[in-house]
């Protein structure tokens, strides 16, 4: 009788790796993590507040860039200048201007639309409220056209800009220039934080001019 050829055995196929962390991998792999998340949630918290800080020192020379061009279009129709007190009459053959003070006072003719003066003057006043450091405008309105209202309808306690800390006015005795000193810092919200090298106040000094363009130091 012919035996039977037996056939080859094949390998048995080899189950897969079913090895995964051990309990000692996982707790150094969460030691590690422990170590880096906080430098890089510092790292993360450090690049916000260094970019807030920056974008709210901008707004500050923004501000203040506003405030002077304001300043230069009121001194243009301006004749004269004052602190504490009214200003004289533009026709006032020796005005008094008052001693350095908190108040800038600008006395102006007014026009009507046809630029012809209507015979009265007004007096425009910039002050700061010291309890909540804010720049206010007082006097006659500013119309859309950027003209003054001839009618002097009277507009008062206009905020002009907020943060400000300082605002002194000193007139020369002609009463026909002013150098008006501003510091301001930074309006931020409450999770502002100061980062070096911002959030300090800033001072801006303008000289002013009736009539005329006012030069910035």
């Amino acid at each position: 009788m012919t035996n039977p050829v037996s056939s080859p055995k094949l390998p048995r196929p080899q189950a897969p790796s079913q090895h995964g962390f051990t309990l000692v991998e996982l707790l150094v792999a969460l030691a590690i993590s422990a170590l880096f998340v906080p430098l890089i949630w510092s790292s993360i918290q450090g690049a916000i507040r260094f970019f807030e800080a920056n974008l709210w020192q901008v707004q500050l020379e923004r501000d203040l860039n506003r405030v002077s061009t304001l300043l230069d279009a009121e001194a243009v129709d301006a004749c004269v200048f004052g602190t504490t007190a009214a200003p004289a009459a533009c026709a006032a053959a020796a005005p008094v201007c008052a001693a350095a003070a908190n108040q800038l006072r600008m006395r102006v003719t007014l026009l009507d639309a046809n630029s012809v003066p209507t015979g009265a003057d007004a007096v425009i006043l910039y002050t700061r409220n010291t309890a909540t450091n804010e720049l206010l405008r007082s006097g006659p309105q500013i119309l859309a056209n950027g003209r003054l209202d001839p009618a002097n309808t009277a507009a008062n306690d206009q905020l002009v800009m907020r943060g400000v800390t300082g605002f002194a006015v000193t007139p020369n005795n002609d009463c026909d220039t002013a150098t008006v000193t501003i510091t301001a810092t930074p309006v931020a919200p409450n999770t502002f934080t100061t980062t070096q090298g911002f959030g300090n106040p800033v001072t801006r000094t303008i000289g002013l001019r009736t009539g005329s363009r006012p030069y910035v130091d």
